[in-house]
C-alpha cells in the first residue's frame, strides 16, 4: 500500500536541517526533546520530562546538553553574580491536575502502612514532579522500606538517591535491583549460618565482602565453607576473604582444587575427609620412610 503526505492545515513546526542531520546519530528521547523545544520553546528539564514521559529529569538534562553541544541551543549569558536560588515552592496538592498524584498519595500510604501528613505527602509528590521519579518506582521503594521497618518519606528520598546511583530509573530497573538485594540477603544469611552468627551481626563491610565473593569472584557456598574450615581458630569474614582472594589469584575455583592445593591442619582434616590412600601409595610411602640401616643390622 502506497502513502502520500496528508494535506497540512497550518498545525506545523519548522524543523531546522541541523536537527534532521542528527536523526541517525541520537536516540528517540533526545529527538523528541528537540521537537518539543521547537514547538514550545520550553527548556525546563522538569516540565520536559513530564510532558514527554522521559524516564527521569536527568534524561531531559542530558538531551538539553546534547542539543546545546549540537548548536540548537545556546547557554544564556547571565550576570557575574548568579541570582539567589528561589525559595522552594509550596506545593498545592489540590491544584495539581495529574491523576498519578492521587494514585501516588493513596498507594504510598498503603505501602507504608500508615497515614502521611500533608507535608510528607508534598515531599512525596515532589519526588515525582521535581526529581523525575516515576510513581511505580516510588511505590516500590516505599514497599521495600516498609519491609525493612524504615518507612519514612525522608528514608524513601535517601533510598531513591542510592537507587539512582546504581542506575535505577524505571520500574523494571527497580525490580531487578530489588531481586539483587534479596539475593544478597540470602547470601548473607547462608554465610552467617556458616560463621555461627545471626545475619544482623554482619557489618556493612562484611556484607559487601560476602556479595563480592558471589558476584565478582563466583565463589559457591561449598567453596566458602571450605575457606571457613581453613580459617580454623582465626575465623572471621576478613580472614576468609583473604583465603578466597588468595585462591582466586591462584585460579582455584572449586572445592576439589582447594583441597588439592594443600593439606588441612588439625581437626579440619576430620571435617573434610579425604579418600583413603591406595595400597600402592602406602607401600611407596613405607619404602621411603623405612629405616634401612636397622634392616641391614637385623639381617646381619
Amino acid at each position: 500500500m502506497a502513502y502520500r503526505l496528508a494535506e497540512l492545515h497550518g498545525d506545523t513546526v519548522a524543523v531546522p536541517q541541523l536537527v534532521l542531520a542528527h536523526l541517525t546519530q541520537t536516540d528517540g528521547n533526545t529527538m523528541r526533546a528537540a521537537l518539543y523545544i521547537l514547538q514550545t520553546g520550553d527548556t525546563d528539564p522538569h516540565t520536559m520530562a513530564r510532558a514527554l514521559g522521559l524516564p527521569s529529569v536527568e534524561a531531559a538534562r542530558r538531551a538539553l546538553q546534547y542539543w546545546a553541544g549540537a548548536g540548537l541551543l545556546e547557554k544564556e549569558r547571565g550576570t557575574a553574580a548568579a541570582p539567589a536560588a528561589p525559595a522552594p515552592k509550596k506545593l498545592d496538592l489540590a491544584s495539581l491536575n495529574d491523576p498519578f498524584i492521587a494514585v501516588l498519595c493513596e498507594e504510598s500510604q498503603t505501602a507504608l502502612g500508615k497515614a502521611l501528613s500533608r507535608s510528607e505527602l508534598m515531599k512525596l509528590v515532589t519526588l515525582y514532579t521535581e526529581d523525575g521519579w516515576q510513581p511505580d518506582v516510588i511505590l516500590l521503594c516505599c514497599a521495600e522500606l516498609a519491609r525493612r521497618k524504615h518507612g519514612t518519606i525522608a528514608a524513601v528520598a535517601r533510598e531513591l538517591t542510592r537507587w539512582r546511583e546504581d542506575g535505577v530509573e524505571t520500574g523494571e530497573d527497580a525490580e531487578r535491583y530489588l531481586r539483587k538485594v534479596k539475593q544478597r540477603e540470602e547470601w548473607c544469611a547462608d554465610a552467617a549460618a556458616q560463621f555461627g552468627i545471626t545475619p544482623d551481626k554482619l557489618t556493612a563491610w562484611e556484607r559487601k565482602a560476602i556479595a563480592r565473593w558471589h558476584e565478582e569472584w563466583g565463589a559457591c557456598t561449598e567453596l566458602i565453607g571450605e575457606a571457613i574450615l581453613r580459617a580454623g581458630d582465626k575465623l572471621s569474614v576478613r580472614y576468609v576473604d583473604g583465603i578466597l582472594r588468595a585462591w582466586r589469584a591462584q585460579g582455584i575455583t572449586t572445592v576439589a582444587a582447594a583441597r588439592g592445593q594443600g593439606q588441612l591442619n588439625g581437626s579440619n582434616i576430620l571435617t573434610t575427609a579425604r579418600p583413603a590412600a591406595s595400597p600402592a601409595a602406602s607401600a611407596q610411602k613405607d619404602l621411603f620412610n623405612r629405616d634401612w640401616a636397622a634392616v641391614f643390622d637385623e639381617e646381619g
